[in-house]
């Protein structure tokens, strides 16, 4: 039998799945494998938008479809034609849309660019329909979102009421979130404190007014907390607890899928990161080999990974050693390490037949 590895997924050398087929199968004469190799322009993914903000401005969203750095956002009227939009070019994976009129309905599309002569096709139409302004229910004003001097893992809103209204609703997350994505509290006073906030993430907040049960202002913010300036050593021995995949998935092929991988097999227990004071690392090189053809696996250990290590901010980037991998960043939160890799490879075992399928895949290693 011959061993051939495919990758699962690539989370730096931590966590490598591969996969074992059998000398004899069938190949797919259709596959060439120069085709690998010929430079694309993938389009961008899970493109979105927000509602109105301060009835003027709308938020967009979008992950990268390879490694390029800049799009090309399209606008205009919903059901405009393509190339009588406005254009905007962002370069970065969010982008405000400003000088909008609330009371009309918006439609958006956004492709990617790869060089000065290669673009994505373009993803849309989103749209985003105009509000009715309701003089009885006018937007709050005045938002203010400050870290609490004691606990900086509070944060104290404040904002003054746009009318009569006795409750709104604060959303906030990490900056650059859409509307609507982000985690929401209702406040019956017009100040609120929010809890269980991560110190070393930096966030947006906004506020509306709940005038009635099917009627609210429009949003205003976003105001910006910024994460606080790491007091404590990223140094230390971080130990793999989780490798979850969107949607969940049944690797051991016992029937019940789930979303955290090291509920599936054992391969990736006892697996740790080690970030040395001196700025390198050691970890561990762990992963899964499983049958394309009879859905068995088994585990393996790589050797142990070694490199260098910079903190930015929130962001650790890790630069291994063997130059023939790029370097992995991990977003640091209190005592974790959690890296997300969006619209990656796993395999799923249904009823002992092994598919390949698309998931998110997030990584977290906790500090020991």
């Amino acid at each position: 039998m011959k061993n051939i590895k495919q990758i699962l997924s690539i989370v730096l050398l931590f966590s490598v799945f591969a996969f074992v087929s059998c000398e004899t199968e069938p190949i797919d004469s259709a596959i060439n494998l120069d085709d690998f190799n010929q430079p694309t322009c993938n389009v961008p993914s899970a493109f979105q938008a927000s509602s109105f903000i301060n009835n003027n401005s709308i938020s967009l969203s979008w992950v990268a479809g390879g490694d390029e750095t800049t799009w090309t956002i399209e606008y205009g009227a919903q059901g405009f034609v393509q190339g009588t939009g406005t254009t905007v070019i962002a370069s970065t994976t969010t982008y405000l849309v400003t000088g909008l009129n609330s009371s009309n309905s918006y439609s958006f599309y956004i492709k990617a660019n790869c060089s000065t002569d290669s673009s994505s096709q373009w993803v849309g139409p989103v749209n985003v329909q105009g509000i009715v302004v309701n003089p009885n229910c006018p937007n709050p004003s005045g938002l203010s979102a400050t870290r609490d001097t004691t606990t900086n893992t509070n944060v104290n809103v404040a904002w003054t009421l746009g009318a009569t209204e006795a409750s709104w609703e604060i959303q906030y997350g990490m900056t650059g979130f859409v509307i609507g994505t982000g985690n929401s509290v209702i406040s019956t006073s017009t100040t609120k404190q929010v809890t269980g906030i991560s110190a070393t993430v930096t966030y947006d907040f906004y506020v509306r007014a709940i005038c009635s049960a099917t009627q609210n202002s429009g949003w205003i913010g976003p105001i910006v907390v910024n994460a606080v300036t790491q007091t404590t050593t990223i140094a230390g021995t971080y130990k793999l607890t989780a490798f979850n995949t969107s949607p969940a998935t049944d690797l051991n092929g016992d029937g019940t899928p789930h979303i955290n991988q090291m509920d599936e097999v054992d391969c990736l227990n006892n697996m740790f990161l080690t970030i040395n004071a001196n700025n390198t690392y050691t970890a561990d090189a762990k992963g899964v080999d499983l049958d394309i053809v009879s859905g068995n696996y088994t585990c393996f250990v790589d050797p142990t990974d070694t490199g260098t290590w910079v903190l930015n901010g929130n962001q650790l980037t890790v630069t291994s050693n063997d130059t023939t991998l790029d370097p992995f960043t991990f977003t640091v939160s209190g005592n974790t390490l959690s890296n997300l890799v969006p619209a990656g490879t796993v395999y799923d075992n249904q009823n002992g037949v092994v598919l390949e399928i698309t998931s998110d895949i997030t990584t977290i290693y906790t500090k020991q």
